[in-house]
């Protein structure tokens, strides 16, 4: 795919670039203590937390991820997937005011506090894993590759560059600001797109007329929210990363850093709806780029391209820059927060509690940000091993649901329940440790399958075949990861419900 700027759209794309880097240095000074850095002194206000908190999650698993369903699926990619993610965004505004209430930084401190340090360790290595920018490097890498003509690795390394360079300077604060920005391009230029291309397709008869045109057929299913060539089980696991929602460690960074519980349910409240036009909004695109290719209006574009291709269509000069930027701005705004949540983990979650109990908070500050370059070089890593996007993005998610989930709300919410080391121990050991297992059993044990997609592996059952997917490890794994916490529960030492906080 082939995109030719012209020097507005040059302008805007290098004066975007500049603002982010901007914005960093300019919170550099602001930067004393690990909180600070980290928590943004537990100042953001209610405009602030709004912009980040959706900018974050306006990643390019919605933007690449969504619209990549869409064109296959219709809107079975909102109902599946994106649906599932509001109704999770709703239920955790009214639980993140129990989390602000509560002492600590991270939900993490909350694990340690609870099940011991082997425990917290492991959940910190899931936090951290999740956490690592490996989608957002993989589409600044494609995004690079197509404006500046240069090889993917590339790409991925200069994205790696500047998102950390603002990072690295201005930790939340920097991260926020530019969130407020970013979250501004996304939604203009994302609106715009869509609103071009659907009237010039024709709108609603234009576009099924399209559809029906590229497939040969009906197109009834890409209107139905159950239609389409995914499997149930798959449709399944789509959905259930939408847990990942109720121990989100950029969600939780926010809401720590919040200045109080009620504004950390006013702003979960106020950007619900907002992520779900979002999500609406990069399906619909998807669906309309099948129809845009069955009227003969583009080529053929990759699944995962649909969307760049419409908007290098539709856009006039200028407005592709800003769409470009607003990509970018889709990556960098959810790479920013993950690369400070990962670097936290490391040093915080692990190092601090481990290594360095006493370490004082301009230490852990300095260490913090040197963590942020290495959690930048395993995303970079990362990027290369992983060729799909949602493949990538169901394996983060899984490993966090997996370890953290269970464990984390039982210390929370269930505080009449007896708090076992042994049980937090044995789940999040076994959720951690069976994903990573799960994935490596698929991926050297199985097959790419072109039909789906996605990595298959067949086994032979007594005489049955059964197809286990990459993405089926996400249910798979949980009851194991419940009997595992019960069996610790029954059998390791308790303390009294009392002493739970």
């Amino acid at each position: 795919m082939a995109i030719s700027l012209t020097h507005l759209d040059w302008a805007i794309i290098l004066l975007y670039l500049a603002a982010m880097l901007g914005v960093g240095f300019f919170f550099r000074k602001k930067q004393n203590t690990f909180e600070d850095y980290f928590l943004a002194s537990k100042g953001l206000t209610l405009p602030l937390l709004i912009g980040t908190l959706v900018s974050t999650f306006y990643g390019l698993d919605t933007l690449f991820g969504t619209s990549e369903i869409g064109f296959f699926e219709g809107v079975t990619g909102f109902f599946a997937y994106a649906l599932p993610y509001s109704g999770l965004y709703l239920l955790m505004a009214f639980l993140a005011p129990r989390f602000r209430e509560l002492e600590g930084n991270t939900f993490i401190d909350l694990i340690g506090e609870r099940y011991g340090k082997f425990a917290q360790a492991i959940s910190a290595c899931s936090s951290f894993f999740y956490s690592i920018n490996t989608m957002e490097m993989m589409g600044i890498g494609f995004i690079f590759t197509l404006i500046f003509k240069i090889p993917f690795w590339a790409g991925v390394l200069i994205a790696a560059v500047i998102v950390v360079a603002y990072t690295y300077s201005g930790g939340l604060w920097a991260v926020a600001v530019t969130d407020m920005i970013q979250f501004t391009i996304m939604a203009l230029s994302l609106g715009l797109t869509l609103l071009f291309c659907w009237r010039d397709l024709g709108g609603y008869s234009g576009i099924y007329a399209g559809l029906g045109a590229y497939l040969g057929s009906d197109p009834w299913y890409y209107f139905s929210p159950s239609g389409g060539y995914l499997t149930s089980g798959v449709i399944a696991a789509y959905a259930l990363t939408s847990l990942a929602v109720l121990c989100e460690p950029a969600f939780m960074q926010r809401i720590y850093a919040s200045r109080s519980p009620r504004e950390a349910r006013r702003a979960l409240l106020i950007s619900t709806p907002i992520w779900t036009a979002y999500e609406f909004a990069c399906c619909m695109l998807g669906l309309a780029a099948v129809a845009a290719v069955g009227l003969g209006v583009i080529g053929e574009p990759h699944a995962n391209q649909a969307l760049l291709a419409l908007a290098v269509r539709y856009l006039p000069p200028g407005l592709i820059g800003l769409f470009l930027a607003g990509v970018l701005a889709a990556a960098m705004s959810t790479a920013d927060s993950y690369f400070l949540v990962s670097s936290g983990n490391l040093v915080y979650d692990l190092y601090r509690p481990l290594c360095k109990p006493d370490l004082s908070p301009q230490k852990l500050m300095t260490y913090t940000k040197r963590a942020v370059l290495l959690s930048a070089a395993v995303s970079v890593a990362l990027a290369f091993y992983f060729e799909r996007i949602m493949g990538a993005w169901v394996f983060q998610a899984s490993i966090l649901i997996n370890t953290v989930l269970i464990p984390l709300y039982a210390a929370v919410f269930l505080k009449k329940l007896p708090q076992s080391k042994l049980g937090g121990s044995l789940a999040a050991a076994t959720g951690f440790f069976g994903t990573i297992c799960y994935y490596l059993l698929i991926t050297t044990a199985g097959y790419f399958s072109e039909e789906w997609g996605t990595m298959v592996l067949r086994l032979n059952l007594c005489g049955r075949t059964v197809e286990l997917w990459q993405e089926y490890g996400i249910f798979l794994i949980p009851p194991f990861v419940l009997l595992a916490f019960l069996v610790g529960v029954l059998c390791g030492n308790k303390r009294e419900p009392e002493e739970a906080l």
